[in-house]
């Protein structure tokens, strides 16, 4: 009898523990404790202001513009004085590249000038180099018949000495005058050939004076207005370069400014407004969730599970659903699992299970929308949930690990 009942009470226990192992699996096959969700998405705002428009309603659809909110910030001040700032810059820089043109001006002007007297000098060097080469010509010609005249004198007072009636000193005088007249002749013949390389190298534009070197009109401020022309044009260079500077500079400010000033806070055409975590006319921070979107066309299941379910249940698996007020099985597909230990929840789920809590593992299914109200938005509603492919013992062998 004493056998009987330890036997029993042994059958008791054993009964008892298998309940609890496997009471999770039994009410969440049993109660409607799983629940229809979706992706929750925020709407944060951009910048840090005021909202200065309505804000929509929760369960209001967003339009086609994505519009929800707009945000704006008078109290820039550090980003209105940086603008201003760049426009004095800019101003500045424009003020010095304009000046630096207007000297550039002043000296090229100053180069023309230069330029005209150097050509027009040049013209008078030419004339003047042609007037001394036909000089030279007429010298020439003169100093060759002085020479004929010259060399019959000599050869007349050489004949008169043969006979004996001249002198030898009028010959060595007639001698001696016509040694000075090709001595002459050479000069001048020398001199006409230079001043004729002259004329000709003038007309390749390279001027010699008459002792070889360069002609001081020609060397008179050229190389200094060329120094001070190269210097300007490096200054312009530089005060446009500052200029292009300041200009993107005072481009970036004022985008800077415009983007703190005013932003719209948007989400998705046509997804669903959710909630509504800020109010009209409240001041925001950067980041601060403004309101809550859903996209209704993504259908997402919560199911609650035991942890020993957990690993019967694989990606891909049909799963079978009876929505709240529905008698209709619905089909839908295990998404992913997560254990109890780190569930995803309402941070990330527009609704969570109600059988939701410590120690509960999750299945999430995902759901098709085909045969339901297009207008209808189930998110948060109840759910029975079933995976045909898991039985009751498949659940009690898991938990005593056979």
């Amino acid at each position: 009898m004493r056998g009987r009942k330890v036997l029993l009470l042994t059958i008791l226990v054993f009964g008892a523990y298998c309940l609890w192992m496997i009471g999770p699996y039994i009410r969440s096959t049993l109660v409607r404790d799983s629940a229809i969700t979706t992706w929750s998405r925020m709407a944060v705002a951009p910048i840090e202001g005021r909202i200065v428009t309505d804000l929509p309603l929760a369960g209001s659809i967003v339009g086609s513009d994505g519009l929800v909110a707009t945000i704006e910030n008078p109290l820039l001040f550090d980003e209105k004085r940086s603008v201003d700032d760049m426009r004095q810059q800019v101003a500045t820089a424009q003020s010095n590249a304009a000046e630096a043109m207007d000297q550039l001006d002043d000296i090229e002007s100053l180069e023309r000038q230069r330029v005209s007297q150097r050509d027009q000098l040049a013209e008078v060097f030419h004339k003047t180099l042609e007037t001394e080469i036909q000089t030279l010509n007429r010298q020439i010609a003169v100093n060759a018949k002085r020479i004929d005249v010259l060399q019959r004198i000599v050869d007349r007072s050489q004949t008169l000495t043969e006979r004996g009636v001249g002198s030898n000193a009028d010959l060595d005088e007639a001698a001696l005058r016509l040694s000075d007249a090709n001595a002459r002749d050479a000069e001048l013949n020398a001199e006409l050939a230079f001043a004729m390389l002259r004329d000709k190298a003038a007309e390749a534009g390279v001027f010699i004076a008459a002792d070889g070197s360069t002609p001081d009109w020609l060397r008179y401020g050229e190389l200094e207005l060329q120094l001070q022309q190269q210097k300007l044009r490096h200054e312009l260079d530089r005060a446009n370069a500052r200029v292009e500077d300041a200009k993107r500079g005072l481009g970036l400010a004022t985008t800077a400014l415009a983007e703190l000033s005013a932003a719209n806070v948007t989400a998705p055409g046509g997804s669903l407004i959710f909630s509504v975590l800020a109010a009209p006319d409240a001041a925001v921070t950067a980041g601060q969730p403004i309101v809550e979107w859903i996209n209704c066309d993504v259908l997402l299941v919560d199911v609650p599970v035991p942890d020993a379910e957990v690993p019967l249940i694989r990606k891909g698996d049909r799963a079978e659903i009876v929505m709240e007020g529905e008698s209709s099985v619905r089909e839908a597909k295990v998404l992913l699992t997560r254990g109890s230990a780190s569930p995803i929840g309402r941070k990330d789920l527009a609704a969570v299970a109600k059988g939701r809590a410590a120690g509960v593992a999750q299945a999430l299914l995902s759901l098709d929308r085909e045969g339901m109200d297009p207008d209808r938005c189930p998110i948060g509603q109840s759910a029975y949930v079933r995976f045909p492919g898991i039985g009751l013992f498949d659940v009690l062998k898991a938990r005593l690990r056979l």
